[in-house]
């Protein structure tokens, strides 16, 4: 297993994500905080980041609360396979690593429940045609990567 540790998710959603200036203003505090944040490991640990960061420096800004949003998107991707996620106005697309998902079948029972909204294309990417505002895209990425984590559970449970 060592070496699934040595791949990071490419994400991209048009959203800004970073610490502004303004929220923590000392450079090497927020270089710091950078590291821990990319380093956060369960959605409890970057609750608690949160509550940390609301803690020490304010209200989170939409930027910072993006930046912890993309961490635990990554750390889902990681768990579903997908290498690649890029997520605009008109839908999202996402690359599994190797073009191969660890449940097939329960991908395509998955897909044929979400009737043509989300098709694999014959490139096996999966691509999801929907409208998508800013504010929505992380929320959506967040789920449909929820539903394939919970799709790979049922391979390794079976």
């Amino acid at each position: 297993a060592g070496q699934e540790r040595d791949w990071t998710p490419n994400i991209s959603l048009g959203l800004p994500v970073l610490i502004p200036e303004a929220y923590v203003k000392d450079l090497p505090v927020r270089l710091g905080l950078y590291r821990r944040i990319g380093a956060l490991a369960s959605d409890a640990e970057s609750d608690a980041m949160a509550a940390e960061l609301v803690d020490r420096f304010g209200k989170l800004p939409e930027e910072v609360d993006n930046l912890l949003g993309v961490v635990a998107l990554k750390r889902a991707c990681r768990e579903a396979g997908v290498e690649k996620l890029e997520a605009g106005p008109k839908g999202m697309v996402l690359s599994f690593r190797g073009n191969a998902f660890s449940n097939p079948a329960g991908l395509v029972r998955w897909l044929s429940s979400k009737g043509g909204m989300v098709r694999l294309r014959p490139d096996h990417k999966l691509a999801i045609s929907r409208e998508m505002d800013v504010a929505t895209r992380l929320r959506f990425a967040r789920d449909t990567l929820g539903a394939l984590v919970g799709i790979v559970g049922q391979a390794k449970a079976a």
